[in-house]
């Protein structure tokens, strides 16, 4: 797996699952400026220490609670010290729990770089959630992941006990992002959680076809 000399902003992409084909359509079209590149996880280890203009890195993929790392059950299994970064790099965990204070320290202790520039979501997150963050960065250009990745963050954080509602509801509408985010919206429980991440979820109704038939 090479990463090309240059490259500032450096999507992994660890999972190749159907609910996260909109992430990878994402990650493609972020990866073509000068100065991002997109890496499809396989295997092994890859150094990237010396690169210093490196500056953040963006990782996608299944996680869980109990270890630190993506695809753990997996061949594309990728742990913390498959990946050495630069002192001055910054790390996007856009996965499952990865952003709880012992996988923040992994995280940390096996990249090589300090925990504070280790940032992830400490529970279970939503992969159109994530689709989100990446529009936002499509529109807005890779160092604009500084400041929608928290919200990400705070968006799963806040949704989690509707997970279960929210995932059947765009089943039953037969995968149709528009369908389900109007229905959802009409709902009085989620009209709170509606207006607090109008700007962050606004996005989906400009770009729908980056989370339509995801399951």
């Amino acid at each position: 797996m090479r990463v090309p000399w240059g490259t500032r902003t450096l999507y992994v992409s660890c999972s190749n699952d159907k609910q996260f084909r909109g992430i990878r359509r994402l990650f493609a079209e972020l990866a073509k400026p000068y100065g991002s590149h997109l890496l499809d996880w396989q295997q092994g280890t890859v150094d990237l220490h010396r690169r210093r203009v490196l500056r953040r890195v963006l990782i996608s993929g299944h996680a869980t609670a109990e270890q630190a790392g993506f695809e753990l059950s997996s061949s594309r299994a990728m742990r913390p010290s498959s990946l050495s970064l630069p002192s001055g790099a910054r790390l996007y965990l856009m996965g499952c729990y990865q952003g709880g204070a012992a996988q923040r320290r992994s995280w940390a202790e096996g990249s090589g770089i300090a925990v504070d520039a280790v940032s992830g979501c400490s529970g279970e997150t939503e992969s159109a959630v994530s689709t989100c963050l990446l529009l936002h960065v499509l529109e807005e250009g890779a160092e604009s992941i500084d400041r929608w990745f928290p919200v990400w963050a705070l968006c799963n954080d806040s949704f989690r006990p509707f997970f279960p509602m929210i995932r059947a509801t765009y089943g039953s509408l037969g995968a149709d992002p528009l369908a389900a985010l109007n229905q959802l919206k009409a709902r009085e429980n989620l009209k709170p959680l509606f207006r607090d991440f109008d700007e962050y979820l606004g996005v989906i109704a400009r770009r729908p076809s980056y989370l339509a038939d995801l399951v």
